[in-house]
């Protein structure tokens, strides 16, 4: 057997591919509704490191979720946007990314640009003067000490233990209540119950997609996006592939919750030398206070 083998998929003949989605989409929405009421039930408990691992694990496959709903809206002739999307299916920073860009409701496809491009450095500066310290890549140090001990070391040489505990001390356990379920996560879980992630949700994606007047670039998010949205619930509904249980909150979450194909993006982790941070420091410094002048 050989794992990470998505790309494969496009030796099925294009008629098939979308049965063939299905299969790990329906896989995926079913895991995404399982991680989430554990991690929502652990977190009750007042287990919160358990639950932050739960939790990270339905985000990530949420954002995989996500990842392929977008083939299915840029279409298989788009050579590009399916490679992309295909590599960014295995890569914890991509995956990360995916998720903080359904945060909001962003106007057009160039606020999620702008938005989610502060989170690719693999370093950055932050602090009290907003330069005070170097810190990596938030992403996947969230990601990471949720799951992970580590053995950590400091710009300035100081060494200390990291981990779940050490997480759950600052961000959960003050608190009475537990952290609110992302969005990109209620979106699956919404799209799951309401058909979405089978072969004919898959279907009337492209169908609706494709169909579309206007570039991704182009569109704009109540005018042009959450009408086509709408059309693929409406086209799913009118099949009789929506459950019928399924309540009017899931069908609004998917027209309201989901946001533009994000497979023209970068969503790899940009390089940055922490002597270059430095520097940006003390230029900072010398100028806002005076210091090192």
């Amino acid at each position: 057997m050989f794992v990470r083998r998505l790309k494969s998929i496009l030796q099925i003949s294009e008629d098939k591919r979308f049965a063939e989605l299905a299969t790990g989409l329906e896989q995926l929405g079913r895991s995404v509704i399982a991680l989430t009421a554990d991690a929502d039930q652990l977190a009750q408990a007042r287990r919160f490191q358990s639950a932050a691992v739960l939790r990270g694990f339905a985000e990530e496959e949420a954002a995989k979720v996500l990842i392929l709903l977008d083939i299915a809206r840029c279409g298989w002739g788009d050579d590009k946007s399916v490679s992309s999307c295909m590599r960014v299916f295995y890569q914890h920073l991509g995956r990360g990314l995916y998720v903080k860009a359904y945060d909001g409701k962003p106007a057009d496809l160039a606020e999620v640009a702008g938005y989610i491009d502060g989170f690719r450095d693999d370093l950055y500066l932050d602090g009290p003067t907003e330069v005070d310290w170097v810190f990596r890549n938030p992403v996947l140090e969230e990601r990471e000490t949720a799951l992970y001990v580590d053995y950590v070391e400091t710009e300035s040489g100081e060494r200390y233990w990291t981990g779940p505990e050490a997480r759950a001390a600052v961000f959960d356990e003050p608190y009475m209540h537990t952290a609110p379920t992302c969005n990109a996560v209620t979106l699956v879980c919404a799209m799951a119950r309401s058909g979405l992630l089978t072969e004919l949700g898959l279907q009337a994606t492209r169908d609706v997609w494709g169909g579309a007047a206007i570039a991704v670039d182009s569109m704009r998010w109540q005018r042009d996006l959450v009408p086509l949205n709408k059309a693929v619930v409406d086209a799913v509904i009118d099949q009789g592939g929506v459950p019928a249980d399924v309540g009017q909150k899931d069908r609004r979450n998917v027209v309201q919750l989901w946001i533009f194909p994000l497979s023209s993006l970068d969503l790899t982790a940009v390089k940055v030398d922490v002597k270059d941070l430095q520097q940006e420091r003390a230029k900072y410094l010398e100028k806002e206070y005076g210091i090192g002048g």
